[in-house]
């Protein structure tokens, strides 16, 4: 039996959070039920939101009720180390315009790791336009396929295990040619290999870019507006007939969430995995809005959701018992709850119009230059 927890047990991080998080209400934040690592202390003169990862937190708000935050967590007990700068936050470096208007978020911690491992690998390698091949779909591995030895697993396994942070916080553009590349994270094969070192060629040639913060300000007490385009690649995943979901999401025209994923199941349509798509995106959507809610901000009700399916759109907004719809899963049937309230409501967009596109599929170089600048920018453009 342990009176304290242990730095590096399974149960420090909890512990520590629970008594973090006590001592936050004791000082009278509230919140944490969007998400439980998220709170808010509110003042006549403002609010101060926290932002907790482990021992990492993020204080935003007026910078003497910051203050006030930072004395009541000393006299509580916590030894503090304050960066009032903010340029570097879990291992992403943040940079800003003069203006303060506009955001940089890049991760140059990784990509030297990334460099120093793989570099040498692919200094010789062409330049790429795009992070896939496109049209490529990876299949898992064949009996005529040669084996590949452990050590080249392991470091097939690294490199994809490094993408897959680069997509989570800077690198929406990686999204699909990544999720490709870990569909054969037990057993990878030489093509495998092959495409794991294109992909990490551009992302090194493309260092430069990060992720793009640079949203349209709304006027004063004007709700924020989020949108989201939805989009599927039906029977995408050529070994299992599984289609890919593929959604981005945006506030003000910023983006901050974005997925490119297998689906649970296999479809039988391209209406159907375009709502299926939706209902995941959906899932996104209510959590960004209690999350905004839950800070006091107001959201511009209903929030748009562009699709390029008119038979996704036709079944997301009718309840419906067709033979050719009756078979869908419930959950995909709460997307049509939430529009009847008026949560959500769902557009008809072009196909090249959509900007999920890239998170379906290895797409060519003219459509990939066409929408990557609503996600990643150069360093540079914040000038």
């Amino acid at each position: 039996l342990l009176n304290k927890t242990i730095y590096g047990l399974v149960q420090a991080a909890k512990a520590f959070y629970k008594r973090l998080s006590n001592i936050l209400k004791s000082i009278r934040f509230k919140g944490g039920f969007a998400d439980p690592c998220l709170m808010t202390r509110n003042g006549k003169n403002g609010d101060v939101h926290i932002a907790l990862y482990v021992d990492d937190c993020y204080c935003y708000g007026n910078m003497e009720k910051i203050k006030l935050v930072i004395n009541d967590l000393k006299k509580s007990g916590f030894d503090l180390k304050i960066d009032e700068k903010m340029t570097d936050y879990l291992s992403c470096r943040i940079e800003s315009s003069k203006n303060k208007n506009k955001l940089w978020i890049g991760q140059p911690h990784l990509m030297e790791k990334l460099i120093n491992k793989f570099g040498s690998k692919v200094k010789k390698n062409q330049i790429y336009e795009t992070p896939g091949t496109p049209c490529l779909n990876i299949a898992r591995p064949s009996p005529d396929d040669p084996e590949m030895t452990n050590e080249e697993k392991k470091m097939y396994r690294s490199g994809v295990g490094m993408l897959l942070y680069f997509v989570k916080h800077s690198r929406p553009d990686l999204a699909n040619a990544t999720r490709e590349l870990s569909k054969v994270m037990d057993n990878p094969t030489p093509s495998a290999k092959k495409e794991l070192m294109r992909v990490i060629k551009y992302l090194i040639d493309t260092k430069e870019y990060g992720l793009k913060i640079d949203p349209k300000l709304p006027s004063k007490n004007e709700p924020l507006e989020i949108t989201l385009y939805s989009d599927s690649d039906w029977a995408g995943d050529k070994d299992t007939r599984i289609s890919i979901t593929g959604y981005c999401i945006f506030i003000q025209g910023c983006i901050v969430s974005w997925k490119s994923k297998g689906q649970s199941s296999v479809t039988l349509s391209s209406s159907e995995a375009e709502l299926m798509a939706l209902s995941e995106a959906t899932k996104e959507i209510r959590f960004i809005y209690e999350l905004l809610t839950s800070m006091g901000v107001k959201v511009k009700l209903p929030i748009e959701c562009f699709v390029d399916n008119v038979g996704a759109i036709f079944m997301a907004e009718n309840v419906t018992a067709t033979p050719k719809s009756k078979h869908i899963d419930t959950r995909a049937k709460f997307v049509t709850q939430f529009i009847a309230d008026g949560f959500l409501k769902v557009k008809f967009v072009k196909t090249n119009d959509n900007t999920a596109d890239i998170f379906t599929k290895n797409v060519a170089t003219e459509i990939f230059d066409k929408y990557k600048g609503n996600y990643i920018s150069k360093k540079e453009n914040l000038a």
